[in-house]
């Protein structure tokens, strides 16, 4: 029990600290771009300001999946005559949605960073370049959501005592995991020069949302193939 324990441990600082690493990046992305525009547009400081903390706010959700997956491995308790492999598992999902989280925080951060350069050229179209950003970065998460759903597989399963179980559980781990990276950081750079296209011509942004959405639907194909490969390998090998 207690070597499951020192598993869970090791996993929690690996989910929150590989798990803030995107966020923390694409959330200073933003405010250096929401600084730049204020130095260009000082009357437009509400608007920025706003914006850059709704931003932000939605590019931190790769890092709060992360920690509330940390927390349930820190205050994870062993069951009585618990398998030590459950460790493999446990340590499977910190690394899952550590990994996974890191493409979605930097690709969040690109889209919020075009939106403030937008604000600080044109203040009067700060309503659709948010919303526009939103619905870019609302698409770059998909890849977190991904990654949490499999962490929280393999934190509610039970062990297998077969080894090779074993090293596909964490090979199904490290599937998903570095599989959403770039996934995420693709979804961003779309949104990103959606928004910017936005910002240039807003009368167009029902297509360029549009194109958007379809480019970023293709590019998450790859996050989906790495599901689909993660699962295989924690169910059926």
């Amino acid at each position: 029990m207690e070597t499951i324990t020192l598993f869970s441990i090791l996993a929690a600082g690996l989910a929150i600290g590989l798990g803030s690493i995107g966020s923390a990046i694409g959330e200073g992305f933003i405010a250096m771009k929401a600084v730049e525009a204020l130095g260009r547009q000082p009357n437009a400081s509400g608007k920025l300001i706003r914006v850059m903390i709704v931003g932000q706010a939605v590019t931190e959700a790769a890092a709060i999946f992360a920690l509330v997956v940390s927390l349930i491995l820190v205050f994870y308790t062993p069951e009585a005559g618990e398998s030590i492999y459950k460790g493999y598992y446990l340590l499977s999902a910190g690394l899952a949605i550590g990994l996974g989280t890191i493409g979605a925080g930097l690709g969040g951060g690109l889209p919020g960073g075009s939106c403030m350069e937008g604000i600080g050229r044109q203040p009067e179209n700060s309503d659709i370049l948010t919303i526009q950003m939103i619905v870019g970065q609302a698409v770059t998460q998909t890849s977190s959501i991904f990654a949490l759903t499999v962490s929280l597989i393999l934190l509610s399963i039970d062990p297998s005592n077969d080894i090779v179980k074993v090293f596909a559980v964490v090979g199904g781990g490290l599937a998903m995991g570095l599989g959403a990276i770039g996934p995420g950081i693709g979804d961003g750079l779309v949104a990103k020069n959606a928004n910017l296209a936005v910002g240039k011509n807003p009368r167009q942004m029902g297509l360029l949302t549009r194109t958007m959405v379809i480019g970023q639907a293709i590019t998450e194909t790859t996050d989906i193939y790495s599901l689909v490969v993660s699962l295989i390998l924690i169910f059926v090998v």
